[in-house]
Order: C-alpha cells, then sequence, then structure tokens
C-alpha cells in the first residue's frame, strides 16, 4: 500500500480517469475496485478460519464487485487515497486477529480447489493488490504516453 500511495503522490490526477483503451478500467476504477476487495476479502478469510472446509469465491460480474467500482470510481483522488488507506489498515487488523491455528485452516474455491489460508490470502489479496498495481501503472503509462502525442 506504501508503494501506491507513493506512486499516486507522482502522478497526473486528470489522466487517472481515462480509459488505456475501450472497455479497460482507469486507474480510479481499478484503485475503486482496490478498496473494495481489501474489505471484503478479508472477513471471508477470517471466516474461512473459523469455520475450514468452506467453499469461497465469487464471479467477476459480482455485483458488490462491480457495483462499488461504478458507485466510486470518479472519486475525488485525495478521498480515494484516504479509502485505500482506511481499507489497507482494516484489512490488516482483521487478518491480525485470526489466531495462528486458523492460520492453517483450507478452503475449497470452485476453479483453484483446496487451498490454505495463506495460500488464499496470497490469490485473492496480496497478489491481486499487486497485480493491480501494476495494472494500474501500466494503464498510466498508456494514457500519459497517449496524451503526450
Amino acid at each position: 500500500m506504501a508503494q501506491l500511495r507513493a506512486w499516486l503522490a507522482e502522478v497526473d490526477p486528470a489522466l487517472l480517469y481515462e480509459a488505456p483503451s475501450p472497455g479497460e478500467w482507469t486507474v480510479m476504477e481499478l484503485l475503486a475496485h482496490t478498496v473494495e476487495f481489501l474489505r471484503y476479502w478479508p472477513p471471508v478469510m477470517a471466516g474461512i478460519a473459523a469455520e475450514p472446509g468452506l467453499p469461497f469465491g465469487r464471479a467477476l460480474d459480482d455485483s458488490d464487485r462491480t457495483g462499488y467500482v461504478l458507485a466510486h470510481g470518479g472519486d475525488p483522488l485525495r478521498s480515494m487515497i484516504q479509502e485505500l488507506s482506511a481499507a489497507g489498515e482494516e484489512a490488516q487488523a482483521t487478518l491480525a486477529a485470526i489466531p495462528a491455528v486458523g492460520w492453517e485452516a483450507t478452503a475449497v474455491h470452485l476453479d483453484w480447489g483446496e487451498l490454505a489460508l495463506p495460500q488464499v490470502v496470497q490469490r485473492v489479496l496480496t497478489g491481486h493488490l499487486a497485480a493491480h498495481y501494476a495494472q494500474a501503472k501500466a494503464a498510466y503509462d498508456t494514457v500519459s504516453h497517449r496524451d503526450a502525442l
């Protein structure tokens, strides 16, 4: 999160609202999605720790996922950064509250099969965050170079 916030401090905010190509998310929409999944997944992980073996996952067109992006993809950068910070802190607190034995739990994903909780965290939280950070940087590079032409 610190890397993301540092990067956002250096960009031209006006370019964050431009799509790199038709049908692709803008940087702000990617950030809204990041806030949404930082709030969605940690309680799911706490649930897995409490009740091992449960199925987990959601569709790409899940209304909570897409609805948050539609509602907040045009928010001002300052408020988005505040939401990212708050969501990150909430996620850390939720994960920190999982007892050690909970980290031994597994859950079943429809596509990925059975995963241990640390693998779930990597796939849907930390890896997801890293992937969207890279995607946001690539989207920004695309729109900033397009505007430079």
